[in-house]
């Protein structure tokens, strides 16, 4: 296939009646979205609320900074197809979650109300980012990232000879070929 047929088939999907946000390429399996999401409000909510949990900013400071670019980092490497870079998020995360949900915990009868919230508000989204990316590891260890949920139920289907289940077989094969198109043209275009 060529990369004119790719451009044709990718603008054909992205015609469809979908708000533009659901028109972008999805890979099942690949939650890689939600930890990025998560990772940069993460980032930004240490940078903005720093003067408002920290105890000492002059000396935190570095430290949240450094975090915030990490973070960012990570978000921008994530992708569906590097399991070392979800392995590292879901790292990352588990240590953020860990460090800030002792630091608010482990302070709570010495810190404000707002200090308590705003650390409780960062764990929340690292546990999140490491929920996301742990599913991520999961599918990847099991070679899911990009395929069919409904694989089984169409190999299923097959063996039963009722003109509705052959549709729905059909239906379920071409899904499944569009989805793996839209994966090959995201990775060229990433890998490109």
């Amino acid at each position: 296939m060529s990369e004119e047929d790719d451009a044709e088939d990718y603008a054909a999907i992205a015609a469809e009646t979908e708000p533009w946000l659901y028109r972008l390429p999805k890979v099942s399996h690949y939650y890689g979205d939600f930890v990025r999401q998560a990772f940069v409000a993460a980032a930004a909510l240490m940078l903005l609320a720093a003067p408002f949990y920290a105890d000492d900013l002059h000396s935190e400071l570095p430290f949240e900074i450094i975090g915030a670019v990490f973070l960012v980092a990570a978000a921008a490497m994530t992708n569906p197809w590097n399991r070392t870079v979800i392995l590292a998020d879901a790292i990352i995360a588990g240590v953020g979650l860990v460090i800030f949900e002792l630091w608010a915990l482990g302070e709570y009868d010495a810190i404000t109300t707002t200090q308590f919230i705003l650390r409780q508000a960062i764990a929340v989204l690292f546990m999140i980012a490491f929920y996301f990316s742990m599913k991520t590891v999961r599918a990847m260890t099991l070679h899911q990232v990009g395929k069919s949920d409904t694989a089984m139920d169409v190999h299923a289907s097959e063996h039963r000879h009722e003109p509705a289940a052959q549709q729905e077989a059909e239906e379920a094969t071409a899904q499944r070929k569009k989805w793996h198109h839209q994966a090959m043209h995201e990775r060229h275009e990433y890998d490109g």
